[in-house]
Parts: structure tokens; C-alpha cells; sequence
């Protein structure tokens, strides 16, 4: 795992909007065919959870959420902090020696891909909608959808109408950072 430092220092509060970065979440890429029934029985049994297997959709158990991303691919995310420079992952390894190992998919560690900005307030939709052809009002609670952000790629991980995460690439951190803080101004 690379050592990072964001640069992203900060948290930023407006009057009916507040944003800040998560640095520290894990996030695991898995691939894999839904009707291998060998695939499914075995993350489920190591996740404890059923894999969502419509796009967008989302399981979320106490140390993870499990956001699809495709008909084949999931992203797996922490909702417990790691120390910002840990580089083992208990979880990525047992996935790791059972499902890459035993080639029944992909396991792929890429906490360092991607960062994760938290955006609460009851703008959100207007700050957003801004820059971006997603019709907001069509999301619903506990699910995601991938758009462009300011010609930007991220994934939207709607908790409710007042609570939402961006997931973007952490190359393009700081520019979407600073453009939501001049939007958020804005609004």
C-alpha cells in the first residue's frame, strides 16, 4: 500500500451544507461471475452477507458496505477507520485466499485508488446537480449510481436526501474538492 497525504486538510461548512473527506476507509474491488454458485456461497459465507447483484444497489452489515458496480463487480467498503497507513487488510487476504487463489474471481486492494468526500445538508441535490446530468431525485436511499461530477467519474453512494459519500479517484481529489467548495459557496 502507498503512503499517502491528501491533500485535503480540511472541513468545510456552509449554511445548509457541510463536506469532508474519509481518509482512512478500505476498499476492496471483487470480480466474479453472480452465477457461479461456488463464487456466491463463498463471499457470502466470509462477507456474511448476500452480494447485491443488481447495479447500484447496496448490503450493508456493521464493518462493510457492498455497493455494485456492475454485473460483475462489487466495491467493498469499510465503515470502520484503518490507521492512514496500514497496509494489511484481514479481509482482502481471506477474500484473497479464496476466491483468487481457488480462481473463482479477482480480489484487488484499491483503498489508494480512491478517496471518499461525506456531503451532508439539504442542498446537496443543488450543489450537485450543478455539474452533473444525474437526476438526483431518481436515487433512492441506500443506493448508487456512477455519473460524471464537473467532467469528473465518481460513484454516488446515497444514504438519504440530506447524507451522501462521492467515491472519486484520488488524482482527481483536489480539483472536485475545490469545485464543491465553490459550488457549496455558491448555493
Amino acid at each position: 500500500m502507498l503512503e499517502k497525504n491528501s491533500p485535503i486538510n480540511e472541513v468545510k461548512n456552509f449554511y445548509n451544507f457541510s463536506m469532508r473527506e474519509n481518509k482512512s476507509n478500505q476498499k476492496i474491488n471483487l470480480r466474479g461471475n453472480p452465477k457461479n454458485k461456488d463464487f456466491t456461497s463463498k463471499v457470502g459465507k466470509i462477507l456474511g452477507i448476500i452480494l447485491p447483484l443488481e447495479v447500484g444497489k447496496i448490503a450493508i452489515k456493521e464493518e462493510i458496505s457492498i455497493i455494485c458496480t456492475g454485473p460483475n463487480e462489487w466495491l467493498i467498503v469499510s465503515n470502520n477507520s484503518v490507521e492512514e497507513n496500514e497496509s494489511s487488510f484481514e479481509l482482502e487476504n481471506i477474500l484473497y485466499e479464496n476466491i483468487s487463489k481457488k480462481d473463482l474471481g479477482a480480489v484487488t486492494n484499491v483503498t489508494d485508488q480512491f478517496t471518499i468526500f461525506s456531503l451532508k445538508g439539504s442542498n446537496i441535490y443543488e450543489v450537485l446537480s450543478k455539474s452533473s446530468p444525474l437526476d438526483f431525485d431518481m436515487l433512492l436511499d441506500n443506493s448508487s449510481a456512477q455519473t460524471l461530477l464537473n467532467n469528473i467519474d465518481i460513484t454516488i453512494v446515497k444514504k438519504n436526501n440530506e447524507n451522501m459519500d462521492l467515491l472519486v479517484r484520488r488524482s482527481f481529489s483536489e480539483h472536485l474538492w475545490d469545485w464543491i467548495k465553490d459550488s457549496a459557496s455558491l448555493s
